[in-house]
């Protein structure tokens, strides 16, 4: 199994949790691939949804796991839409514009296709804070609706990252390892 980890809007490889995750992946002999998609800061989306076909062109993607954060899911959405995908972990994803303008031009330049990607997808696991800062929880819960798994909340998760105090993030391996 090859595990692809992707940062959201603002990030880079390894921040929050993620380079906790990707040692302890490499640690217990997973493959990862952990890039920094372009212009983090201001993202288009087409570009880094070619940055990850390009990064995983060699990966037979029957066999990923993508651990997307934030609107890096709606990024991996974007590919599953096309390739078929072992499984998902969408950590405080969205894939709907909700009106923040630090996103919105990336969420209204396309619909996610949920049907293409429900058939693509052999597993989906979506977790998101209960009180999250920036994304409002019906919008949360929609990914979940729209990819037809019941959500994990976790209680004071915020947005699941530094900030909310998520540099490491053991149920994430719980999740990767049960994977099968």
């Amino acid at each position: 199994m090859t595990i692809l980890i992707l940062h959201g809007i603002g990030g880079y490889a390894g921040i929050h949790w993620q380079k906790w995750l990707y040692g302890n992946l490499i640690k217990d002999g997973y493959k990862v691939i952990m890039p920094d998609l372009p212009k983090p800061d201001r993202p288009n989306r087409k570009d880094w949804l070619r940055a990850v076909q390009e990064i995983i062109k060699s990966v037979d993607s029957s066999d990923l796991i993508i651990v997307a954060h934030s609107l890096g899911v709606a990024t991996a959405l974007d590919l599953t839409e096309q390739l078929p995908v072992k499984a998902l972990i969408s950590v405080s994803g969205f894939a709907s514009d909700y009106g923040a303008e630090l996103n919105d031009y990336f969420l209204k330049e396309k619909i996610i296709d949920f049907k293409k990607v429900n058939k693509s997808l052999k597993q989906v696991f979506v977790i998101y804070g209960d009180n999250d800062p920036y994304v409002p929880q019906e919008v949360l819960k929609s990914l979940a609706d729209s990819l037809n798994v019941k959500p994990e909340i976790i209680v004071n998760g915020g947005h699941l990252n530094t900030d909310s105090g998520y540099t490491v993030f053991p149920r994430l391996l719980e999740i990767i390892k049960l994977i099968k």
